[in-house]
């Protein structure tokens, strides 16, 4: 009789389990908009395994869409050390660090998204806006052409440069090629 209770009686999950099942509530809350309850759940996932990136990557979207730029960058900051070679968190943190007015960083991190994956539309559109705010016409043209030749949304790529060429700033959930 006590084998079968045992057995009929939830077991503790291990660290790696809890990690996955906030990981997987965290990434539903920030599906429907809940952004404030998907970082309580990646900070949880993290607190459980602290050493996967995803999870900072993940929490550092949320608290970007919360308008919470530096610290997303601070969570995208340990997501690179984490995964170096994953291109999203590049393009991600250069979006934080041009809605904090960073040019140079987001710059980087854009050109570090397209080293890391050269077929990325969103990634070149970026960085023509970044390019018009600085100045840098060529480079802009450049970047903007291949945003449009990768599939670009060329109507709302046209207009980010439009503002970004008329010292207009856009909202900082605003980028060319949004997610």
């Amino acid at each position: 009789m006590n084998r079968i209770l045992e057995r009929l009686r939830p077991r503790e999950l291990s660290a790696p389990e809890r990690a996955l099942v906030h990981y997987g509530k965290g990434v539903r809350d920030a599906e429907r908009g809940k952004h404030r309850e998907a970082v309580e759940q990646f900070t949880k996932a993290i607190a459980a395994a602290p050493e996967t990136g995803q999870m900072y990557h993940h929490r550092g979207a949320a608290l970007a869409e919360l308008g919470k730029f530096e610290q997303a960058i601070v969570d995208y900051d340990i997501a690179v050390r984490k995964l170096p070679a994953y291109p999203d968190t590049y393009l991600d943190r250069g979006n934080a660090n041009h809605a904090l007015g960073r040019l140079d960083k987001a710059l980087k991190d854009f050109s570090e998204a397209i080293r890391l994956r050269n077929d990325w539309a969103e990634s070149y559109a970026n960085r023509a806006v970044v390019y018009a705010e600085m100045g840098d016409l060529e480079a802009m043209k450049h970047d903007a052409e291949k945003a449009r030749s990768l599939g670009v949304d060329q109507v709302r790529l046209d207009e980010m440069l439009s503002m970004s060429l008329n010292g207009q700033k856009p909202a900082a959930d605003d980028g060319p090629g949004q997610r």
